[in-house]
């Protein structure tokens, strides 16, 4: 954990001074649902991962002597809304990209183009705004994860593939399912923006080579839910999602699902399930 902290903060500090932005104004982001949200709180910050939004905070305060009350809350703001950028920075270093490694890792090796990564931080907007007594000022900024951020992040061997219309097949009576709903409850877990499902042999039945860039990208690999009525009526999964239950997470593998033989034969079971699971339309309940 210390290591690709450390490395984060190296990135950080190259970072800032492309973020400091002219100007400050405030937009405006969809809120969680209530306990149904999949939230990973960090330092300074936490990952929505169920609405894909990463959200950092900073503090700033007024100079020792500034000339007016209004040069004193300008400089509070700005400084805010500089640590909030840092530490958004930060933040994203500690995502999971898969259960291998973090962003920060893939920073580190060039895997991620740092400059490009500037780039794209730079439309992080600040979404919340507020003072206390002591004339501090705090300051949210956000970012989607999915999108331009997504498409730098994710990693390369996740290709687009061209999704083909599956003929139903002739003992098929029932229209084919429209997505996959993991029901990990109970199990210890960790998100990550690149996770993979497999059987109990360890065969991959969902990971990069199953999904389509062009999907993964807009929405995401999965997302991640805790409330599994919710998250069986979810658009992403469809009217006729097909439901399998996670025994345990790989060894040494964190953000890896093992479901079992059967519910595997289900998957695999109709050509047509490759359709959903190139659109990512993949869900996963946790605790």
């Amino acid at each position: 954990m210390h290591s690709f902290i450390d490395k984060t903060k190296l990135v950080g500090r190259a970072l800032l001074m492309m973020l400091i932005i002219p100007g400050f104004l405030l937009a405006t982001v969809p809120g969680p649902a209530a306990g149904e949200n999949y939230i990973e709180v960090l330092d300074r910050g936490k990952i929505d991962w169920t609405n894909g939004f990463i959200e950092a905070f900073g503090i700033g305060g007024p100079p020792a002597n500034p000339l007016n009350a209004a040069h004193a809350r300008a400089v509070a703001q700005r400084s805010a809304d500089v640590a909030a950028r840092n530490n958004l920075i930060e933040l994203v270093g500690n995502i999971r990209v898969d259960s291998e490694a973090f962003v920060a890792d893939h920073l580190a090796e060039g895997k991620i183009p740092e400059q490009e990564l500037e780039t794209v931080l730079r439309d992080a907007r600040a979404v919340d705004l507020s003072y206390d007594r002591d004339e501090e000022v705090r300051v949210k900024v956000s970012i989607r994860l999915q999108g331009s951020l997504a498409e730098l992040l994710l990693p390369k061997d996740i290709l687009i593939i061209t999704t083909v219309k599956q003929p139903q097949e002739a003992n098929q009576k029932e229209e084919p399912f429209s997505g996959l709903l993991v029901d990990c409850r109970g199990i210890s877990f960790q998100p990550g923006m690149v996770p993979l499902i497999v059987d109990e042999d360890g065969a991959v039945l969902y990971g990069p080579a199953f999904a389509s860039r062009d999907h993964a990208v807009e929405r995401g690999m999965v997302s991640y839910m805790r409330n599994i009525d919710s998250a069986a009526k979810d658009p992403r999964i469809g009217p006729k999602p097909l439901s399998v239950k996670a025994i345990r997470t790989v060894e040494g593998k964190p953000c890896d699902i093992m479901i079992s033989h059967a519910d595997a034969a289900q998957i695999r079971g109709l050509a047509s399930n490759l359709n959903f699971l190139h659109q990512c339309r993949v869900l996963l309940v946790v605790d």
